[in-house]
Parts: C-alpha cells; sequence; structure tokens
C-alpha cells in the first residue's frame, strides 16, 4: 500500500533537514564545524533548537509508522525492512566517512586514530551523526516487539510514550553501545508522533485555537531556554524540561499544517541528506578554506548549498542502480520499479 504524501509533513521533513544541516554546519564552539565563539549569534540559535531539532525527525518517523503499523505477524518482515533501510546504509556508509573525518584536511573535527578498528566501531558504537540509524532502528525493534501484546493500538502507544518519557529522564546518557542512550532520548518523540498521528489529525483542517496555544507555550519555552543560556545553566535534552519543550514544538510544527513547496522537496530526500550532508560539509569548508574565504556567512550560504543539494544529487544517480540503491540508500532503485510497471 503506497501512503499518499501529505504535503505539510513533506515540509515538516524539509525543514528538519535545514535545522540539521545547520547544526553540523555550525559545530561546536572551537571544537568543530565552523568552530565559532559561544557568544557568536549563529552558535546561539543553533542552541535554542536543540530541543526540537531531533525530536523532529524522530516525532516524524512516528508519524509515519503509524499509517501502517506494525502487526505481530509483521514484525520479522518490517524488522528485515528497517535492517536494509537502516542498518546496511551504515555498514557502508559509516566507515567511510570516519575515514575521511580523521585524514581530510579541513575536516570540521581532529580526530586521533589508535587502531583501524575505529573506522568500524561506527557500525556499533555511537558515532557523529550515525547514532540516530542505530537508535531508531532500535525504536523500530520496541514497536515490533510491542505489537505481541495484546491491547489496542492506542494502548500500546500510550504505553510506548510513558516508557520513553521514563527511560529518557532516568536512564543514563551515555550508553554509547548501538546508541542505547540515543534510543532512549528517541522513544517519547517517535511516540508522540504515533499518537498524535493515529487520531488522522494530519488530515484535518488547520485548528487555529490550538496552534495559538502551542505557540505561547512554545514562545514561553524557549524565553525560558533564552534566560537560561543567558545564566549558563541550560537544561539537558534528556530532562523533564528538554521532553516538554520538544513535545510542544513537535506539535506545534504538527497543527499548523504549513505547506512549503521547496521544503517539499527537500524533504523528498531527507534519508539521503541526513546520511550525507556531512561529507559535503567537509568538501565545501575544503573549497572555502582553499580559495581563503573566512566570512562566517558565506560559509553558512555554502554549507547550507552543498549539504542540503549535494546529497539530493547523490541519490539521484545512485538510485539509478538498484545495488548502488540499496547498499547506499537503503531503498530499492526506482528506475528499476519504473521500468517494471511499464
Amino acid at each position: 500500500m503506497k501512503i499518499k504524501k501529505i504535503l505539510s509533513l513533506e515540509t515538516l521533513r524539509g525543514w528538519a533537514c535545514l535545522l540539521l544541516v545547520l547544526n553540523h554546519l555550525i559545530g561546536e564552539p572551537n571544537i568543530s564545524g565552523l568552530k565559532l565563539p559561544e557568544n557568536n549569534d549563529f552558535y546561539f540559535f543553533n542552541l535554542m533548537l536543540e530541543n526540537v531539532r531531533m525530536p523532529l525527525f524522530a516525532f516524524l518517523g512516528g508519524v509515519i509508522f503509524s499509517f501502517r503499523g506494525v502487526t505481530s505477524e509483521q514484525f520479522f518482515s518490517m524488522l528485515k525492512g528497517k535492517y536494509f533501510r537502516l542498518i546496511i546504509p551504515l555498514i557502508f556508509v559509516g566507515p567511510i566517512y570516519l575515514f575521511i573525518q580523521a585524514h581530510t584536511l579541513g575536516a570540521n573535527q581532529k580526530i586521533e586514530i589508535t587502531n583501524i578498528t575505529y573506522y568500524f566501531s561506527v557500525i556499533w558504537e555511537s558515532k557523529f551523526h550515525f547514532w540516530f540509524l542505530q537508535a531508531m532502528f532500535l525504536v523500530f525493534l520496541f514497536y515490533g516487539l510491542s505489537s505481541f501484546i495484546k491491547t489496542t493500538t492506542q494502548n500500546k502507544y500510550i504505553f510506548a510514550l510513558f516508557t520513553g518519557i521514563i527511560l529518557c529522564v532516568f536512564m543514563p546518557t551515555e550508553i554509547y553501545f548501538f546508541s542505547l542512550s540515543g534510543f532512549f532520548f528517541l522513544l517519547p518523540f517517535f511516540s508522540l508522533g504515533c499518537l498524535l498521528s493515529s487520531k488522522r489529525h494530519s488530515e484535518e483542517k488547520l485548528n487555529i485555537k490550538l496552534v495559538t496555544i502551542l505557540l505561547t507555550l512554545f514562545a514561553g519555552l524557549m524565553l525560558y531556554k533564552f534566560l537560561q543560556l543567558q545564566s549558563q545553566s541550560n537544561f539537558e535534552r534528556n530532562s523533564l524540561m528538554g521532553l516538554v519543550t520538544g513535545f510542544v514544538g513537535c506539535s506545534l510544527f504538527y497543527f499548523a499544517k504549513i505547506k512549503i513547496i521547496p521544503l517539499v522537496f527537500i524533504g523528498k530526500y531527507s534519508f539521503s541528506i541526513y546520511l550525507y550532508h556531512v561529507y559535503f560539509l567537509v568538501l565545501s569548508r575544503m573549497l572555502l578554506v582553499y580559495l581563503g574565504v573566512q566570512l562566517t556567512e558565506l560559509n553558512i550560504v555554502f554549507g547550507m548549498f552543498f549539504g542540503i543539494f549535494g546529497p539530493i544529487a547523490v541519490e539521484i544517480v545512485l538510485s539509478k542502480s538498484n545495488y548502488a540503491s540499496r547498499i547506499f540508500l537503503g531503498q530499492k532503485s526506482t528506475v528499476k520499479y519504473a521500468q517494471k510497471s511499464t
């Protein structure tokens, strides 16, 4: 069954991609990315959105997942599909990036390599942005296992939401093996997406009253975060306050039902952008370093352009080969299917 594209959701995918690329482009002060100082406005803006950025990806994953869900009979086929979608690209793409990151002039973070196994450790440890693939695989595994519980779908989503909140707030945040802490962090947002989408809000008209309430709450939370950052006592993403901020932000974006065609286009390539934007950020930095360009604004413009449209070009090229598409994109070739259907 092919799911009809909902433009507001595709817009959010595109928005999430912009936030993701900007995050890795800006990086950490004096450590990664553009290595901006802590008082830089771009870094401050990036930090303000940290409680919404990755939660939005997980939230949207939950929304889409709820359209089909999974039954106990579908457990193994679902897990197999997610393995090919998430883990296979991780196995082939991850080590390559770790090698480039360690040996390329202009890479956003210098890494000391003591053992060749470091390059392959991305497969079983949380490394760079690849943690998300492992964590999301665990989320799907959790939902697959919950399909064996004999209760209503909505009760399962509620159970997963509260389980996720407890795990996120109370479990350790530095369990790096297969990004287990990342799983604790993403589960509540994925579950919220499932729960809200199970009501089929995505197909309803704009609820101005609800959006106004959510906007007011989100503005208040952002003001509180701003004051926290000013006093250098920022709350952690895994804290209860971090969860509330993420919940309200994701809900606001979801119910706002904004439709922006350029973001819809970008959202179509969200998975490839997630996988490959870091390669093109490295390329952008190398070119600008070579040209002697140091202006922050130009670095951001070029970095965003390369980070968004580079991966789109990669998907267009790789999707023409079934083998390359499966290995490096985690999906079947769209070209092959188009030929078979004619």
